[in-house]
Formats: structure tokens, sequence, C-alpha cells
């Protein structure tokens, strides 16, 4: 079966289904993802994407509902083509990525509209973050941009409610956490500088697309933190890049795994500083607190989520001048 050109369901089918009607069976509230999934089950061009999904049962389950949806459809050639920037050897290192179910949910353009053409702006995913479409509507951009060379209309003959975009040039990305905090520069250019630093090449890296999907939450220092601790410290900025602890003081800000606001709990957390680095973590309602710094919003990444602090916190082992 090729997405370009699906069949036209057959009368057959369609005689079948009005029987059905008659007789009071009626399709449930899952046959919207039923329908969706089962032209990518059966499209011999979106084998990954199938398997993809099928790994993904939490994506596999959000697509159960009534819908609409509006998803872009990567064949197995752009997954093919996305290996370069994944960093992966092949489709089943991509299928194995802990952030798997963060990439397709990105690839859900809209869980409760039909949107077809794509209209140029902003539109919120599945994920949480915002997919761009350009100009032209064919192409959709996060962290790499995809061109949409074919619809597929996804419902009952008629009253199709769903739509499929299909690319076949790259999947859809999106932003990491190293990228989303680089393009925040208001906010977040010393933090980035210091990730730019060669001691800390490794969490860069881990921070990136190509670190095999692991997934990291961090606190992040906003310049305003970074400001008053080097007037603190009495250094510049030159002089904090130069720090042989660093790296240390860096990795004390970053935690495995991805942990929302919603779902910090009150106690201590291990970093990537290492067992003698813990973070003392407070939830009081809302507010979250990290080692006394103030959260405030968190920021969505595709591998993980950024909160921003306003201070620079320092594990009691790390000695400074």
């Amino acid at each position: 079966l090729n997405l370009t050109n699906p069949p036209p369901i057959s009368h057959q089918s369609i005689v079948v289904m009005r029987l059905l009607a008659v007789a009071g069976v009626f399709l449930p509230l899952s046959a919207a993802q039923t329908t969706m999934f089962g032209i990518i089950e059966g499209s011999t061009d979106h084998t990954v994407l199938e398997d993809a999904i099928n790994a993904a049962t939490d994506v596999k389950t959000a697509l159960a509902g009534a819908g609409p949806f509006t998803m872009v459809a990567p064949t197995d050639a752009a997954f093919t083509a996305a290996l370069t920037e994944l960093g992966a050897a092949d489709a089943a290192a991509v299928l194995a990525r802990p952030d798997l179910p963060e990439i397709l949910k990105y690839h859900v353009l809209s869980a409760n509209s039909k949107e077809d053409p794509l209209v140029a702006g902003d539109m919120a995913t599945l994920q949480g973050m915002t997919a761009t479409v350009r100009t032209d509507g064919t192409k959709v951009a996060g962290a790499t941009t995809v061109t949409v060379s074919s619809q597929v209309q996804v419902g009952t003959a008629g009253a199709e409610e769903s739509v499929l975009h299909v690319c076949t040039d790259s999947i859809l990305l999106p932003k990491p956490v190293y990228q989303v905090a680089s393009e925040a520069t208001d906010t977040f250019s010393t933090l980035v500088a210091a990730l730019d630093a060669a001691a800390l090449a490794d969490v860069k890296t881990g921070l990136g697309l190509k670190n095999g999907g692991a997934l990291h939450t961090v606190f992040a220092p906003t310049n305003a933190a970074f400001t008053a601790y080097l007037t603190a410290r009495g250094i510049d900025a030159t002089a904090l890049l130069a720090d042989d602890q660093l790296a240390n003081i860096v990795k004390y800000h970053i935690l495995t795994g991805k942990t929302m606001a919603a779902d910090v709990a009150t106690g201590e957390a291990d970093t990537l500083y290492g067992a003698t680095g813990k973070l003392s973590l407070v939830k009081d309602g809302a507010a979250v607190t990290a080692n006394g710094a103030t959260v405030s919003e968190e920021v969505l990444a595709g591998n993980g989520v950024v909160h921003p602090i306003d201070k620079v916190l320092m594990p009691n082992v790390v000695e400074v001048a």
C-alpha cells in the first residue's frame, strides 16, 4: 500500500458499514485511531513508523481518542535520512531511544482538529512544544525541517475527520535541551557558554540530539543568576569559564530523566555530579525550590525540561576561590 495514492474504500465495505449501522452496531470512539494506524500498518513505506507507534504504547493510546488528528507521517526513507542527525546506526537504534514517545508525539500537530492544508505559523503538538509550519504550508520545522509531499485523508469516506501529512526527507524532531537553551540568549547565554567549554563536551552532547535518546532535567541558572554569582565571587565570565571546577558546578544542576514541576517530590535528587552531589528539592503547592533557589516557569524540550532558577547552585564538596 502506498500512502501517496491510497485505495478507495470498496463498495462492499460501505455496504457492510451501512448494514452494521442499521443493526445498531457502531464503531467505538477509537475507530479514528484504528483507521489512522490501520493505514500506517498497511503501508509498505511506513514499517518503521508502525514499529515506533507499537513500541510507544502511550502514543498509541493517545491516538485512540475520537480525534480529529493532524499527523506528520514519515516514511521509512525519512527515518533513514534522520539517522545521521540522531547519531544512530540504524532504525532499531531509533526505536530503542528513551525519547521515542516524545518524538512521536511531536509528529501529532493537532489532537483536536484536522489541518489540511497546513497553515503557516506555530502549531501545538501532542508533545507540548510547538512546531512551525513554513509560509508555503509544505514544510514543518522543529529541530529538523520536513517537507510534506502528500496527504492521506483518514476516516469514513465523505466524512474524513483526520489527515496524515506524508514526508520522505526526514523525521520531525523536537528541539533538544541544548538547542532550547541556546536559542534563549537573553536568559541562558552564560549557561550555554559554560556548556560550550571543552570540559563539558560530554554534557553538551548529552543534552543534544546525538545522545541515544537520554532524557534530562536541567535546573538552569539565568543570566541574572550568573551575574549575581560572579559579583559575589569577584570574578568575570572569562574567569568562570576557565575555572577548573566549572564542569562540576554545571553537572550539579542536571538530573537524569524528565521531571516536570508538577512531578517534583520533596526530597534529595541525584545529579550528574555524582552520589556526593544531591539537590534538595522542595515542593510547596505549585511552587518548587532547588537548594532554596526559586524555580520559575519550566521550558519544554524534546529530550527533557529546563527549569530556570535564580541562583547558581554549589555542591558542598566543591571549593572555589
